[in-house]
């Protein structure tokens, strides 16, 4: 309920914004597809010969997929935007706004000196303002060094801005940028020197300079008040954008959401269709099949019992003739529904958990493997897996099936000591590379390079199967 709330009130305050136009269109530049409908998790769609049950994905998404801002680490973690830039500005207009003081204050040296050290200590107090929020970040990964420089940052800051402060006491000059460090004190939350820099305009009132000190104190106040409403403006601009953020997570993960629950659907239906189809070539083998056998074989008897009859022996020979016929046809119904049926990967999956006491994994990325390459790599794998049971005693093996735009590629390892039986020239070895060359393929056996131990069965499959003899 809270993901469908998020993207609405993220649209609400985009609308009373200034920025509403472009940030709305960017969020709803893509609109997301429907989501198709697809049935509840618990159920499961019948499984065909050969097939598990198919259990649906949940639709359940990460925290940090269809979450807030406010909720989520890595979107937390994110660079701030360049607001800072908004405070330059300001800054930078204060700092025009202070020369003209300078006129008011007595000529000393430190007149000079002034603008100098007010831009000098401003820009300080920028950078570790930034640096502070790196190390802030840093810290977060418990290191020590980020820690200590987030805490000397800390106290460096209002030291800098106090030191200033202090110098204006005793040199009046100095006063004419205090607004500068009253703005900066306010915009970095600088404690409570955010309240006590009109005292430091005492020094220039006592020496003579009160237009100065006058000036001063009213820039100040103004500065102080710009402050504060650039860093309102500062905090709901970075809002803004972290609720289109947000917004844009979830319309991402919402449209991810949706092909993951068509491609299950697809699956599913799929899967359905597979099953009905076994299903169909069961029984016109259990039922049709046999009846159609049974009566080839009544129609030879009665043909064997009649054969001193010349004319109704004809007849018999044609009937019997058209029962084979049917047969054939039946059969071949029957195969082209079953090989429709046949799934490697599932075969394959299964092949693997019927060897008990072996720990069995299986990698196939293989889109679209013809049949006799298909039967050929379950026979082989069939007879990889017995091999590192019987032989080489092995209690784990993993199968993988990679497909590369020439060939197929299966590979098999062991733990077992099946290496052994290299060179010793096995039935089962023999069948194994016979199965690959007959499709023009290759085969090998061997042991596992060191320090690795166990045995290897390595295949590859052309994907222009030339069948040899």
């Amino acid at each position: 309920m809270g993901a469908d709330i998020a993207p609405a009130r993220a649209l609400s305050s985009l609308a009373q914004s200034p920025c509403a136009p472009s940030c709305v269109s960017s969020i709803l530049s893509a609109p997301v597809r429907a989501l198709p409908f697809v049935s509840s998790p618990s159920m499961s769609a019948p499984s065909p010969i050969g097939h598990g049950p198919i259990i649906p994905r949940t639709a359940a998404p990460q925290k940090c997929q269809m979450s807030r801002m406010s909720t989520c680490p890595l979107l937390r973690e994110r660079a701030p935007y360049n607001g800072p830039m908004d405070r330059i500005v300001d800054e930078i207009v204060l700092f025009g706004l202070g020369l003209p003081l300078l006129l008011l204050a007595p000529a000393a040296p430190a007149a000079v000196a002034a603008p100098l050290l007010a831009l000098i200590a401003t820009g300080v107090l920028e950078l570790l303002d930034r640096g502070e929020g790196g190390a802030q970040r840093q810290a977060s990964a418990s290191a020590a060094s980020p820690v200590r420089a987030a805490r000397f940052i800390r106290v460096a800051r209002p030291a800098i801005a106090a030191a200033y402060l202090i110098a204006a006491l005793a040199a009046p000059a100095l006063a004419a940028f205090v607004p500068l460090l009253a703005y900066a004190a306010v915009a970095q939350n600088l404690g409570p020197l955010r309240f006590l820099w009109p005292a430091t305009l005492l020094g220039a009132a006592a020496s003579g300079s009160g237009a100065l000190a006058a000036a001063a104190l009213l820039l100040g106040a103004l500065a102080c008040l710009t402050a504060r409403r650039t860093t309102k403006v500062q905090t709901e601009r970075a809002s803004l954008r972290q609720w289109r953020d947000a917004v844009q997570e979830d319309r991402l993960a919402l449209a991810e959401r949706t092909r993951d629950l068509a491609e299950r659907q697809d699956l599913e239906v799929s899967c359905a269709v597979l099953a009905e189809r076994a299903r169909i070539a069961r029984e016109i083998h259990d039922n049709v099949g046999h009846l159609l056998t049974r009566s080839v074989l009544q129609m030879e008897a009665l043909a064997v019992t009649h054969e001193d009859d010349p004319a109704l022996a004809k007849e018999l020979a044609a009937v019997g003739a058209t029962l084979h016929e049917a047969l054939g046809t039946v059969r071949a119904s029957v195969h082209d529904l079953h090989d429709e049926a046949f799934d490697p990967q599932t075969t394959l999956a299964e092949l693997i958990g019927e060897f008990p006491g072996i720990a069995g994994t299986l990698a196939f990325e293989a889109e679209s493997l013809p049949r006799p390459v298909a039967l050929a790599v379950v026979a082989i794998v069939r007879e990889a897996l017995a091999n590192a049971r019987t032989h080489g005693r092995a209690t784990s093996v993993a199968v993988s099936l990679l497909e590369f735009p020439g060939f197929y590629q299966l590979a098999i390892e062991d733990n077992g000591r099946a290496a052994n039986l290299v060179g010793e020239g096995g039935l089962g070895l023999a069948s194994m590379e016979e199965r690959a060359t007959t499709l023009g393929g290759t085969f090998s056996f061997g042991p596992l390079p060191p320090p690795r131990t166990g045995s290897r069965v390595f295949a590859t499959f052309p994907k222009t199967q030339e069948v040899r003899p």
